[in-house]
């Protein structure tokens, strides 16, 4: 995605795509620490 497409994205759905394309990489959301995790 471009970056002016992904700047122009609400904070919110800017953060669902972050996260939807992490986890296709094989990581790990921590939606209570907002923060990324190792798999286990």
């Amino acid at each position: 995605m471009p970056f002016d497409v992904a700047f122009s994205l609400p904070e919110d759905e800017r953060l669902a795509f972050v996260v939807a394309l992490g986890t296709l990489d094989g990581l790990a959301f921590d939606w209570n620490d907002l923060s990324w995790k190792e798999p286990s």
